[in-house]
């Protein structure tokens, strides 16, 4: 009988963390946030955006201390998911397949005090810049101010804790969405924050900001593919 998509992918994945060493209980953990996933995967279409809202649906059904060991594992499914071999191969080498939790630099008191003294934090140039850009695109589509307001916050609170982080990559910007993740489950307000999250990675990485291009043959896949993995 032949495998499903999830059932061929989850065996790829398994198995690739088995050759990293990844612990029994680690490798136990993670098949089994897997198979709970593939059930909001089946029957959907192979791609980025069907994928993340598969994501949504999932964490939605879950208890929210389970995200933060969550999100690893989803994020690093995708690839073998679509079969996107380059990037598996590009994570393997950059060792993303540890197998460990990323554990929180700061504590939940610290969080707090970051996310109230927002509007006292002065910003850079560069920085104001961003936030505006967002601030342009959160306007056009038309949120209501109590939203509006929220989604600001969110993307300036997630823009100060990346401004000594050296070199902007999708592992950086996720590593700062995890380290927050305790304010917003505190906060109930974890999936708002995880969608703000995903639209804002390209205000940071400057993407928004550039000119439109027109779109290069080919260049699609890998966009989706980092798309997934930024948050």
């Amino acid at each position: 009988m032949e495998m499903s998509r999830e059932e061929d992918a989850q065996r790829a994945y398994v198995k690739l963390l088995t050759g990293q060493g990844v612990s029994q209980r680690v490798l136990i953990q993670r098949e089994f946030t897997i198979i709970r996933l593939g059930a909001f995967l089946k029957d959907i279409p192979c791609s980025g955006t069907a994928y993340r809202h598969a994501v949504d649906r999932f964490i939605a059904s879950i208890d929210t201390a389970e995200i933060p060991m969550v999100l690893p594992v989803v994020r690093e499914f995708f690839s073998f998911w679509v079969r996107d071999i380059k990037a598996i191969a590009a994570m393997s080498q950059a060792k993303v397949f540890n197998g460990n939790v990323p554990v929180a630099a700061v504590t939940q008191d610290e969080l707090f005090k970051h996310w109230y003294d927002l509007d006292k934090t002065m910003m850079s140039t560069a920085e104001k810049q961003i936030l505006e850009a967002f601030l342009t695109d959160s306007q056009a589509k038309g949120f209501d101010p109590a939203a509006f307001k929220e989604r600001m916050r969110m993307a300036k609170c997630l823009l100060l804790s990346l401004r000594n982080v050296a070199h902007k990559q999708s592992h950086s910007y996720r590593q700062m969405v995890d380290r927050n993740m305790p304010l917003f489950n505190a906060l109930g307000n974890q999936h708002k924050f995880l969608s703000v999250a995903r639209e804002f990675y390209y205000f940071w990485r400057g993407d928004m900001l550039k000119p439109q291009q027109t779109p290069v043959p080919g260049k699609s896949k890998a966009k989706t593919s980092e798309m997934a993995m930024a948050a």
